[in-house]
């Protein structure tokens, strides 16, 4: 290894400190971010210790022989840091923004490196430190933002399918008696996770009737109308009666437009209406 190497290695070290604090002290974000001057102390601390990594992590390129070797500490860092950011919520923007400005904070201290008298620098030296240099600092980000996206859209998913779940409970009123209360529109997926849910959870509660109040869907197409039939008909296997509820009148004008029969599903106005064709007596529903 390059005794040259070795010496920068050991002043970027040196100064590793003073690196993370020059880069705290001067990086510009809104109110609120993690980068923000306001945040809480705590936040900062854990801002120092990842920036700290992060230029051991940048720095060890200069002495590591196979360049290949220097992916596994960058994937590491990449990874904890992905995690942090997705869980603090801070925008991608934010984070790109930080590293360009930390990048010019960090190659500034190499340069001042680069004009020391005693390690007889040459062109061809800092032509090479800075190409090492570069390509350790790309390689992280682009792996930071890769792993931040796979983080952010598995955190997206989750809570989609949580949001899902919401969407679709099934209330039970009595040891029979269950509802289905919809709420909003229901696109393919969500129609595909209905049904799914719906299934399940009729088996679980051992439902007998179940009763589906569309008085809060605001739209009910011919996708829609066929997924409420196919709900019907999949409960139906498993010995459930199904009745529906809240078909508005321009809904159910629509409907008629559009040739969708409900004729074959005992239908009613109101929930209170369907509650009292199956013998449910509770004054609190209206």
């Amino acid at each position: 290894m390059d005794n040259k190497n070795q010496l920068l290695y050991d002043f970027i070290i040196d100064h590793c400190t003073e690196l993370t604090d020059t880069w705290i002290q001067s990086k510009h974000a809104a109110k609120g971010t993690v980068y923000a001057p306001d945040a809480p102390e705590k936040v900062k601390e854990r801002l120092r210790k990842q920036n700290k990594k992060f230029i051991h992590t940048i720095a060890a390129v200069f002495i590591t022989p196979d360049k290949e070797s220097i992916y596994e500490p960058i994937k590491k860092w990449a990874s904890e840091v992905a995690n942090d950011r997705v869980e603090s919520n801070t925008q991608i923007s934010d984070i790109i923004s930080q590293f360009k400005q930390f990048r010019q904070i960090y190659w500034k201290k190499i340069s001042e490196f680069t004009l020391s008298d005693t390690a007889n620098i040459t062109p061809k030296d800092i032509l090479e430190w800075s190409y090492l240099f570069h390509f350790a600092f790309d390689t992280l980000i682009e792996e930071f933002v890769s792993l931040y996206t796979q983080v952010l859209n598995k955190n997206l998913s989750a809570q989609k399918e949580m949001i899902l779940e919401l969407s679709s409970p099934i209330i039970t009123l009595t040891n029979k008696i269950s509802i289905l209360p919809l709420i909003g529109e229901i696109d393919t997926q969500r129609a595909k996770f209905i049904l799914e849910s719906t299934l399940m959870q009729c088996q679980e509660k051992k439902v007998d009737y179940l009763v589906i109040d569309l008085s809060g869907v605001p739209i009910v197409d011919t996708m829609v109308a066929n997924q409420i039939f196919l709900v019907v008909s999949s409960v139906n296997l498993l010995g459930v009666t199904c009745l529906i509820t809240g078909i508005r009148p321009e809904v159910a004008q629509t409907a008629v437009q559009l040739g969708i029969d409900f004729s074959a599903i005992p239908t009613f106005s109101t929930l209170q209406k369907a509650l009292s064709y199956l013998h449910f007596e509770d004054t609190t529903i209206s």
